[in-house]
């Protein structure tokens, strides 16, 4: 009898539950309508290649409402992308830029180095340090600095609340206050992805499972997050979102916990583009502090 590795699962069922494009097979189509409506999006007033950083991987592009004369504080949403930490990029996250652009929201599509650039450590110390620069100078780009929602899918989900803990490596970092966050089919805890085949490329040992998760350190914001799931995620992002939930439940934070049917791992993220989906609304109500619909 082949011996558990983590919980119930032995190492081909860890795999699996971890393996999102092996549960999704229709993957590669859904990511190609992301690119595709991403590059529709070029057409939208923005200021591209915004550098945060020290070279143009790490720049944003900033969406803004058509209108006339210059945008003063409006609200921002900033989408952190997926990609198993690997892949991806912002030029093919702005999908959701159209619908929060209309309305009345600044979009920003992160750029950041993954994993296959950087250490897994430094990639997420980096995407703190871009978070933070957005926060303090986004006002010089008609945001509000107050207004502040993360939205993070997948690994971007982590890197999303890597943004709510405390700084791993350097405590003089000081985030701003943020409107909220939005998790979407997220992960709060490293150590199944360690023990999974994901880690013969991302490398974490056991201190860095513990070191990198939600769910063993602690939050440093106080704005309210969303956690969200899709209906065709797999059993373990299920309990990873449920175990968010919970954590932030416990610390007065969770405003809601929610199932997306009809919907998997990959085009879950895509409702943002429909401002009649449950997911665009509960953006777009941390944005302009509404309650949710």
């Amino acid at each position: 009898m082949t011996e558990p590795v983590f919980t119930k699962f032995s190492q081909a069922e860890l795999d699996a539950q971890y393996n999102n494009q092996l549960a999704c097979p229709e993957f590669a189509g859904i990511l190609a309508r992301c690119a595709q409506l991403s590059q529709a999006a070029a057409g939208l007033p923005c200021e591209r290649d915004v550098r945060w950083g020290d070279d143009a991987r790490e720049s944003l592009d900033i969406y803004r409402p058509a209108r006339a004369g210059p945008p003063t504080g409006l609200p921002v949403v900033v989408y952190v992308h997926g990609g198993a930490w690997l892949i991806l990029d912002k030029d093919s996250s702005a999908f959701a830029a159209p619908a929060f652009t209309q309305a009345g929201c600044i979009f920003v599509s992160m750029g950041f180095h993954t994993a296959l650039t950087m250490d897994f450590g430094t990639m997420v110390e980096r995407v703190r340090f871009g978070i933070d620069w957005l926060a303090q100078h986004i006002h010089l780009h008609g945001g509000d600095p107050a207004r502040i929602v993360l939205i993070g899918h997948s690994s971007g989900t982590h890197l999303v609340t890597q943004c709510l803990t405390h700084s791993p490596r350097s405590d003089a970092l000081a985030i701003q206050p943020l409107a909220g966050a939005l998790l979407v089919s997220g992960l709060g805890d490293l150590e199944p992805v360690r023990l999974s085949y994901r880690n013969q490329r991302l490398k974490l040992s056991a201190a860095d499972a513990q070191r990198y998760s939600l769910l063993s350190n602690e939050v440093r914001v106080s704005g309210p997050v969303d956690v969200v799931v899709a209906q065709g995620d797999t059993l373990e992002f299920k309990r990873q979102s449920a175990e968010m939930a919970g954590y932030l439940q416990q610390r007065g934070l969770l405003r809601q916990h929610y199932e997306v049917p009809h919907k998997n791992h990959f085009d879950v993220i895509l409702d943002l583009t429909d401002p009649g989906s449950r997911l665009f609304q509960s953006a777009i109500s941390l944005a302009t502090r509404q309650s949710p619909g």
